[in-house]
Formats: structure tokens, sequence, C-alpha cells
């Protein structure tokens, strides 16, 4: 009896010892089951940061202009990688592809390997991934767009020419379309903006009457004459900063002899007129600087002339073109004054009410507000704190000018206004060093070295400022 229980014993181990056996090959498939299904999580999470990453990319690429494919790869495969890199992505490798399609679109594809680790058991080293998007380029989004034309003496002849080619070409494009909804407004600047006459009596404004000055007629006596020798020579002169060359004289071997009898002359009783002719000078610091104080005041002042007066934001594109035609080249530059009426004319409401109030959105989408910066050359005058002039010289010292031109830029830029720089044929690489970071991206900056290269920055911007929407 006893050795039977030995032998049950026996058998009861025997099946526990075979249980355990079989319950540890039951895991095997269950832990591949788990860490299979942590595999394939993964690639779905990786699969949802690819197309975010990707969605942003090819965005980012339709916006940077008419690029050809390889321009494309370039632009978009880098601000994929910097979006995956942001995003953590656990991709292994992937490969990109950028390209222009069918009715003005851009498409993306990305097809990347995501690691794995249960699968790896299975001889299964990776899962394959495939994201894509197309971006479609369109007109149906409401822009206001402040263009801020420097108009200095520099710009006088073939560059000029160029200027207003480019710039109507710009507005053509924009309007192009029948469903374009485009405010744009033109700003020229110089030393000055002129606001108008018949803006002088705005609250914004402080212009004194103009008045009439009656002068008395006198005489003066002519004791002696002056005769001399005069020698040309070829000379550097400069217009705006800017050299050229020149002819230059110098008088010599001068005489002066008495007159025999003296001569008398005499002038006639006259009058004197000054006048207000729209010149706008800059109010004190900071307010010169922002829009946000709607009870400052800028000065105007007689007797001086500047150049077009600004053109509001409008729809009226016949309006906007006569604008660009009228240009007129004079003066020196000082950046601040034109990129501040930039600013003033698509801020809202003071001192200009001709456009719309900033996006409640934060990011002003809608509408969308954006301001073209060109100019060829650096700030050749600097304000006078007395009495808010720019006519101090700065040709040696454009320090506190170029600061002025910085913290404008900062402080469009923080009402989330877009902003796009072009540098026509600038060598100063202070004020290229300034509007480059004044551009709201790298791909907002236009170095135009030469009229060519001009009409293709203002190309490429009109181009940007399509509106984008992702199609698939």
């Amino acid at each position: 009896m006893l050795s039977q229980v030995n032998r049950l014993r026996a058998f009861t181990r025997d099946i526990r010892g075979m249980t355990a056996v079989w319950f540890g090959l039951s895991l095997f498939p269950v832990a591949l089951l788990v860490l299979g299904g942590i595999d394939f999580a993964r690639a779905s999470s990786e699969k949802a940061l690819l197309q975010n990453a990707l969605d942003t990319a090819v965005l980012m690429a339709a916006r940077a202009g008419q690029l050809t494919d390889d321009e494309l790869g370039a632009v978009g495969g880098a601000a994929l990688q910097a979006q995956l890199i942001a995003s953590g992505s656990v991709s292994s490798t992937f490969t990109s592809a950028f390209s222009n399609g069918e009715n003005d679109s851009v498409t993306g594809v990305v097809n990347a390997k995501v690691g794995t680790i249960g699968l790896g058991l299975m001889n299964v080293d990776y899962l394959k991934i495939e994201v894509s998007t197309e971006v479609q380029r369109g007109l149906d989004e409401t822009i206001e767009l402040a263009l801020v034309l420097d108009t200095t003496g520099s710009m006088s002849g073939a560059r000029l020419t160029s200027l207003k080619t480019a710039a109507t070409n710009l507005v053509n494009t924009l309007t192009a379309d029948a469903k374009a909804n485009v405010k744009i407004a033109v700003v020229p600047f110089a030393q000055y903006v002129n606001t108008g006459v018949a803006r002088r009596n705005e609250p914004w404004m402080d212009v004194p009457a103009d008045w009439t000055q009656n002068v008395k007629g006198s005489c003066w006596t002519q004791t002696s004459k002056t005769t001399c020798q005069t020698k040309y020579f070829a000379c550097v002169k400069y217009n705006d900063g800017v050299p050229y060359n020149s002819t230059c004289s110098q008088n010599f071997n001068c005489v002066t002899v008495p007159l025999k009898p003296p001569i008398t002359h005499c002038s006639k009783d006259s009058t004197v007129k000054h006048t207000y002719y729209g010149c706008t000078g800059s109010p004190a610091y900071p307010k010169n600087v922002s829009d946000d104080d709607p009870k400052r005041r800028y000065p105007g002042y007689l007797n001086m002339t500047c150049g077009s007066v600004i053109t509001p934001l409008t729809t009226n594109m016949t309006t906007v073109k006569q604008a660009i035609t009228a240009l007129s080249a004079s003066g020196e530059t000082y950046i601040p004054s034109g990129l501040a009426w930039g600013f003033n004319v698509i801020s809202s409401p003071i001192p200009l009410t001709e456009a719309a109030p900033y996006g409640k959105d934060g990011v002003n989408s809608n509408p969308r507000k954006v301001i073209v910066l060109m100019t060829d050359g650096q700030n050749t005058q600097r304000m006078n704190h007395g009495n808010g002039m720019h006519n101090v010289n700065a040709v040696n010292n454009p320090t506190e000018p170029n600061n002025y031109t910085k913290e404008l830029c900062t402080n469009i830029k923080a009402k989330n206004i877009e902003v796009y720089t072009v540098a026509f044929e600038v060598t100063d690489k202070t004020i290229k060093k300034i509007l480059e970071d004044c551009a709201s991206s790298k791909t907002h900056f236009f170095d135009a070295s030469d009229s060519a290269q001009l009409t293709k920055a203002f190309a490429e911007i009109s181009f940007s400022l399509r509106s984008l929407f992702i199609a698939r």
C-alpha cells in the first residue's frame, strides 16, 4: 500500500512539472503579443508625430516662395528635421521628398522606420511608416499690406525705376485672383514721411498755421570786386551717403580791386510765405517706436518738401499703382520714420483708421497683417530731440537711428505682424544685419544685389502672401 502511495506522489510531481513547462511555454507567445502591441503603439504614436511635423514643414516650404523641387526639399527638409527633434521623434531613419504639384500646390512625403522591441524576437527589426501632406495655395484670406519704400536720393535713376516695376508687379500678382481680399498701403520715406497737407488738423498732428512774412526792401553798397581763375578736377561726392564720381572746382589767383565809383544795389519790398507741405517728424522716444499710445502727436514743419504723400490702406488698386508710379527720389535716409508709419497704417485705430483691429486669435490671421520694408542703404540722419526733426548728420554715427529701427522691428513683430525686408544693393554690413534680424524669418529677408534680384524678391513676397491650407 505504501509503495502505491509513493508512486502516486511521484506521478503528481511529474504532472506539476509538465504543467509548469507548458505554462512557461504559453507565456512566450503572450509576451510576444504584449511586446508586439507596444511596438505597434509606438509606431502609431510616431506616425502622428511625423504627420504633424510634415504638415508644418510643407506649410513652411510652400510659404518660402516660388522654388524648384530641390529648393523645396532643402527648406522643407530642414524644417522637418527641426520639428522632429523638437517633438522627440524615435524614427531611426527617414527620407523625405518635397515637390510642386498641380494647381499651385506643394506636396511632401516622409518614409520612416521605427525600431522594434518584441517584434525583433521574430526577426522584425523595424516597422515602416509613410505619411504625406498636400498644401494648396489660395487667396481667400484678408491681407493688409504696407509697402514701406525707400525713395531717398540714392534711389534716383535706374534703382527707382526697378522699384516701381517690382512693386507694381507685386500688386498685380496679389490682385490677379478675383477672390483676392487685399488692402495695400504705400509709405514712401526718405528723411521724412509726407502724411499730407489734408491731415494737418488731425488730433495727432502738431502743425503751426501757414503765415506770410512782409520783408522790407533794403539797399547796400558794393565797394570792391573780386575776380578769380577756376580749375576743374575729378572728385567724389555723396548722395544720401552713397559716393559717386563727379566734377569739382577750385578758384585760384583771385584779385580784388576797388570799384570807382562804388555801386549801390537795392531790393524791393516782398512777401515770404511759410507753408506746410505735409512733412512729418517724430514724437519723443519711446513714442516714436511704438503704436501703444493713442495720444502721441507728430510734429509738422513749414517750408519743407519731402516726396509723395502716403497712401493709406485701400482696396482700390488703381490708387495704389498710381502712388507707386508717382514715387520720386530725393533726400537723406531715416528708416525709423518709414517703418513707424508702416506700423501706423496697419495698426488700429490711431493715427489712421483704415486698418482692421488686431486679430482676436493672437496671430493676426484674419486679417493677415504684413509690412514689406525696402531700403538701399544705411541711416544717414538721426533725430533732433529738440524739435523731432531728422536733420542731424548720422553718416559716421548711425547708432541711435539703427537702435530705433531695431526697436520698431521688435515692437511690430510683438503684435504678430509679418515683416519682409529687402536690402537693395546694400553694402553696409550693419544695416544689412539689422534688416535680416528685422524679418520674421530667414525666408522673409531678401538680399537683392541688383535690379533683377529686386524684381525676384518682390515676386517671391507676392507668392508667399497667398494663403495656405492643407488639402490632405
